[in-house]
């Protein structure tokens, strides 16, 4: 089955939430490459300096599932490969209007260099929803860009 197939076998919620997240994405893309980050940021709310706790509330499950969903499915779909910010902020966008609150991660690990890597993962409650990591490993960036101790 090509990809329209796979499309058209989703039901009408999952068609609508990839569609949602195809358009979602590729508006945090061009925010993320071209826009300064003071001019954008607060359009997602802060990230979090603190870990994401607590149990998700079984009527919040299922769209926080179908957003996951959607927008891995977008990802691989799109003419380009949209990094962990930009899925974060377009997840983020997405369970704000279905008046679910996430919480924003971006951290950063250094390597045997001392390169710093950065990660963006998103969560609500201890449910993933983008950036699958290794949380322990990355040092928590606040919104201000200063690291969390």
């Amino acid at each position: 089955m090509g990809k329209l197939g796979t499309l058209l076998a989703l039901d009408r919620h999952d068609r609508v939430a990839t569609f949602e997240a195809l358009f979602a994405l590729t508006v945090a893309q061009v925010l993320v490459r071209i826009v300064p980050p003071r001019k954008w940021r607060d359009r997602f709310g802060p990230s979090s300096s603190l870990s994401a706790s607590g149990a998700i509330g079984r009527d919040q499950l299922e769209p926080v599932r179908r957003v996951r969903f959607a927008i891995a499915r977008a990802a691989r779909n799109l003419p380009t490969e949209p990094n962990c910010l930009p899925q974060a902020l377009a997840a983020r966008r997405m369970l704000g209007r279905r008046g679910i609150e996430s919480t924003l991660f971006i951290g950063a690990e250094r390597d045997e260099q001392g390169k710093a890597h950065f990660h963006a993962w998103l969560k609500v409650g201890s449910e993933w929803v983008t950036g699958l990591c290794d949380e322990e490993r990355y040092a928590l960036l606040l919104p201000d860009g200063s690291e969390a101790a």
